[in-house]
């Protein structure tokens, strides 16, 4: 007796293509999400990459803006409420601005911040927006210091002869200590010939010899007579001399060689203002000189027409750099007279942004 299969080899149904297509579905689901996960990766890390760039951008610009102030077209001195500009950089730009949150005032310096925001404009993942990142630090306006030792040191000594004109050193502008009138070195000193007014307050011997009392005179005058120790504005020769239309500038004006009365017809009957480097002597014969701030000359001083100088005054200053300077000459109506005033709008042109320490964020909130 024979037994009947409920199922016969023909009536088999396959499994082999569902599972290969089951196969295919698992294998292509998992290169799918292979793709998106390599996708996802590349784009945190370009968003990353781009975020590190603007931050680079960011901070170059704000570094270029406190060192290349001027020469990115921002000249006043000092500056105004608000100074901002574009800087294009290797891979973006910086959009920089100062703004002012308090005025210089006297002594007091200008108080500044300065943001920066970086933008990445190449090299970025495509699909992804450009990098952004903005940082920003606080700074202060400071004017060049200055040491006056008198209303006029003169490192070679001085000969005056009359007692006409006023060598002073009590502050004509009323905010500061009196000086001396006069500062020379014991020898040769200072010889008032027929009543030769020796000053007021009067004559400091604060050294022995010019030597000594060069080493006193606190500057740098191998590079300012050089001109590379400030950014000089005008040099004569080739320059004129400027005609000082503006009474809000105090330039900086580099003569090359000798002072002369050829020199002095722009400001005859203005004057200057600013400040004043002479490499050479000022053989000013009988010229008339009127000057507002400060006077550095290299050699020697010899005038006889009428001088007048408000602000301080400083010569033979190449005794610095090891020649030998005569002593100064003066004849006529001299007033050398200390002015801090002078002084400080001189000083206060060559300026600088002095970045505050613990005042930098790259978390600065923006509008």
């Amino acid at each position: 007796m024979t037994k009947n299969n409920s199922l016969s080899c023909g009536d088999r149904r396959g499994f082999a293509i569902p599972t290969a297509i089951l196969v295919i579905m698992v294998m292509t689901a998992a290169l799918a999400a292979g793709f998106s996960l390599v996708s996802a990766e590349n784009r945190s890390i370009a968003d990353q990459k781009a975020q590190v760039t603007a931050f680079e951008l960011a901070e170059q610009g704000l570094e270029t803006f406190i060192v290349r102030r001027d020469s990115l077209g921002f000249t006043t001195v000092p500056p105004g409420a608000k100074d901002s500009t574009r800087i294009t950089l290797v891979g973006g730009y910086a959009d920089v601005s100062m703004d002012r949150i308090r005025a210089p005032q006297g002594s007091l310096a200008g108080l500044y911040v300065i943001r920066s925001r970086g933008v990445q404009t190449s090299g970025a993942y495509a699909g992804t927006p450009q990098g952004v990142r903005t940082v920003a630090e606080y700074a202060l306006w400071k004017p060049a210091s200055m040491q006056v030792l008198a209303g006029w040191t003169s490192i070679s000594g001085v000969d005056k002869n009359g007692n006409s004109g006023t060598l002073g050193g009590i502050d004509a502008c009323g905010d500061s200590a009196a000086v001396a009138g006069v500062a020379v070195p014991t020898y040769p000193g200072f010889k008032g010939r027929d009543g030769g007014g020796t000053g007021n307050p009067p004559v400091d011997s604060m050294a022995p010899t010019s030597d000594s009392l060069a080493k006193l005179v606190h500057m740098d005058w191998l590079h300012l007579s050089a001109g590379t120790a400030v950014k000089v504005d005008y040099t004569i020769p080739p320059a004129a001399m400027p005609t000082f239309a503006d009474t809000t500038k105090y330039p900086v004006v580099r003569v090359v060689g000798d002072l002369t009365g050829s020199m002095l017809g722009n400001i005859a009957n203005t004057g200057g203002r600013g400040l004043l480097i002479v490499t050479g002597n000022a053989p000013l014969g009988g010229s008339s000189f009127t000057w507002r701030g400060v006077v550095m000359i290299g050699g020697d001083l010899t005038g006889n027409g009428n001088n007048s100088i408000q602000g301080a005054v400083i010569t033979a200053l190449n005794v610095k750099l090891g020649q030998a300077v005569p002593i100064d000459t003066i004849n006529g109506t001299k007033n050398y007279q200390y002015n801090s005033c002078s002084v400080a709008n001189t000083m206060n042109n060559l300026g600088a942004l002095i970045p505050l320490s613990n005042t930098w964020v790259d978390n600065w909130v923006e509008y």
